[in-house]
């Protein structure tokens, strides 16, 4: 299966149900403590007041406190303590690959509709930020408390590609995006193979980070990893980037191996210094199970 099916995004829900999972990953700034619940509320209740962060209203600064105290700070309500939660999700063209279970396209729509109904269930807003080979390139869904939109969203991701030109976006683009984008204090999962990092894609999710609660859900095929003998094969990212594999030959494969290693000792890296989780999903797994065994 190279696209998800809808209707089984859609009855997802019934799992995401099963454990009422809640994210508990520590809040960076401008959320104080875990996340134990959506922290929604009604109305306009004052909350509390606390220091301005980039990214910020400045309709709400308090400035009889931020002269008092010399630094700017704003007045929370009740209702701003509502958690955003942004799916972020690789639909280029290098995700349509799977030798064992499924496609990581698939197995990446299915990680994104199981947070998507997780966060609806508690109420909680959900948006996404989808990428790739799109005929629009990237789709962008603001937060929403809404099933309808989770719906939409859902309906996007298994939407076969209408894209006649393979566009590949890089991983720094909708990182950046949301960087601008997004209100500070969001939950943020980022779901990709993460097989071409950069400088780009480490600064931008640097400046991500310092805004927003960020997790990388890493999907991957055995074949990413180590490959099986099957001969000469061509590997091509476009018309000029192209590598031939000997996969009969031990060095080839040791080659092919160690550029996997190399890649994820560098995005191990940026996760640690950066304070990021990883969240490993494989394609001959149990989406479900994967997910829930990371977010525990």
């Amino acid at each position: 299966m190279l696209y998800p099916d809808f209707d089984e995004l859609v009855q997802l829900r019934a799992k995401a149900c099963m454990n009422k999972l809640e994210f508990k990953q520590k809040a960076k700034s401008p959320l104080t403590g875990d996340y134990l619940s959506s922290f929604r509320g009604q109305g306009m209740e004052f909350d509390e007041v606390r220091k301005y962060v980039i990214g910020d209203d400045i309709r709400k600064i308090d400035w009889r406190i931020t002269a008092r105290l010399g630094t700017p700070h704003i007045k929370l309500f009740k209702e701003d303590r509502q958690l955003n939660v942004l799916l972020c999700v690789d639909m280029n063209y290098t995700m349509r690959f799977g030798t064992r279970g499924t496609f990581k396209s698939v197995q990446a729509a299915r990680c994104a509709s199981l947070l998507g109904w997780y966060a609806n269930n508690n109420s909680d807003a959900v948006g996404a930020y989808l990428f790739g080979d799109l005929a629009e390139k990237e789709v962008f869904f603001r937060p929403k408390r809404s099933k309808h939109s989770l719906w939409q969203m859902l309906k996007t991701l298994a939407k076969p590609s209408e894209s006649v030109k393979n566009y590949y976006v890089p991983l720094s683009e909708p990182v950046e995006f949301l960087h601008k984008n997004i209100r500070a204090g969001s939950l943020v999962f980022i779901i990709s193979d993460f097989i071409n990092i950069d400088e780009a894609f480490s600064q931008a999710l640097s400046y991500l980070a310092r805004r927003c609660q960020v997790v990388l859900i890493s999907v991957n095929d055995p074949a990413d990893m180590d490959i099986p003998k099957a001969g000469n094969i061509l590997f091509a990212a476009n018309e000029r980037q192209k590598l031939h594999i000997a996969t009969d030959s031990d060095d080839g494969r040791k080659t092919y191996r160690q550029q996997w290693l190399d890649n994820r000792a560098k995005l191990d890296e940026i996760a640690v210094n950066l304070g990021i989780k990883i969240i490993a999903v494989r394609t001959d797994n149990d989406a479900y199970y994967d997910l829930l065994q990371g977010l525990k």
